[in-house]
């Protein structure tokens, strides 16, 4: 174990990718346990199927498959990483069998975690889909203010479920971030008018 470690300097490609990609993975699994699985990276917002999406209308599967793709790509580099290390320093390898080994395993479990997160979605029950017809007379917090005559961001809940939309005023005057608001009318297939609360 102890020549494992020595050997960090022979190799920093390898240290660097396993300790990155292990730390990136543990945060990509915190988020998807404390965050929800339809939470985004950047944190932009939920999604849904149709209207109530703050990508362009994205399928909540869709979503799910762009986390996938993030989650798959972060398991590559930590087992490439650690892969690598294994080969090189503890069973002494060249470097160029080292890499290609790290390469193959690597490859394995990017293409297992697709796999498996793939299955997953396919056993998404359809109702779970959210539309944002469904957000019609909901209470919601402005987050991002809505400039008069342009638009900003509301956060709402729908069956115990967080979503986020693009808003509009209804009389296109300024509504400040935070502000309460009740969702009067769907506009888009993203965006949603808002009126404050007692108006």
């Amino acid at each position: 174990m102890l020549d494992f470690f020595e050997g960090a300097s022979a190799s920093p490609v390898f240290w660097f990718a396993a300790i990155f990609g292990s730390v990136f993975f543990l945060l990509r699994v915190a988020l998807l346990i404390f965050g929800g699985f339809g939470a985004d990276a950047d944190g932009s917002g939920e999604t849904g199927h149709g209207g109530g999406d703050a990508h362009e209308g994205t399928p909540a599967s869709d979503a799910a498959f762009k986390l996938l793709s993030l989650n798959s790509i972060t398991g590559f580099i930590a087992m490439f990483g650690w892969t690598g290390l294994a080969a090189y320093i503890q069973y002494t390898l060249p470097f160029i069998v080292s890499l290609a080994i790290a390469v193959a395993a690597g490859a394995v479990v990017m293409t297992l975690s697709a796999l498996l997160f793939y299955l997953a979605m396919k056993l998404k029950s359809p109702g779970e889909v959210f539309e944002l017809a469904d957000a019609l007379g909901a209470a919601a917090e402005i987050y991002l203010e809505i400039p008069a005559g342009g638009t900003g961001r509301a956060r709402f809940s729908v069956n115990g479920v967080k979503h986020e939309a693009d808003a509009a005023s209804e009389t296109g005057t300024l509504i400040k971030s935070f502000q309460r608001v009740t969702i009067t009318r769907i506009i888009d297939s993203r965006t949603v008018a808002v009126s404050p609360l007692g108006t």
